[in-house]
């Protein structure tokens, strides 16, 4: 579970929360209370809102998949960060990817058809929100 959480997980990491004279199984408050530290430290929701909607030509919520992968996987870490494998970029993106809709927008509906990364539905996610403070749906058309 820690690997999923993006924490590391090995013995030595782990050994402060399951001392050798202490039982082996942690309390749901030190458990709430470790995962509430990590999500502190995550962006607010409208700073990673902004950075994805700068791959979102045509502001629908949904960025090219084959771009913001290679992009992810391109761009060098902060330091102190290590690179993430495609493996990891792809577990990460699962569940948040589909095919892009027609867009009214594009002329004969002839943009892009390829697979997208729903970024509204990924952020909301991890930031534990159901997206109505942003005004409801991502995928509303607009009107000409």
């Amino acid at each position: 579970m820690l690997n999923q959480l993006g924490l590391p997980s090995n013995p030595a990491d782990v050994s402060q929360f399951f001392p050798p004279s202490a039982p082996q199984s942690v309390t749901l408050a030190t458990f709430l209370n470790s995962i509430a530290t990590t999500l502190a430290a995550l962006s607010p929701s409208s700073e990673l809102l902004s950075a994805f909607s700068a791959f979102d030509d045509d502001d629908n919520g949904q960025v090219d998949l084959v771009e913001l992968r290679d992009a992810v996987l391109h761009t060098a870490p902060e330091p102190g960060e290590r690179v993430l494998t495609a493996a990891e970029v792809d577990k990460v993106m699962n569940g948040f990817t589909g095919r892009r809709a027609f867009s009214k927008s594009k002329q004969g509906g002839l943009a892009k058809r390829g697979e997208v990364f729903k970024y509204h539905d990924f952020v909301n996610s991890i930031t534990g929100t159901n997206g109505a403070a942003e005004g409801g749906s991502s995928n509303t058309p607009e009107e000409s």
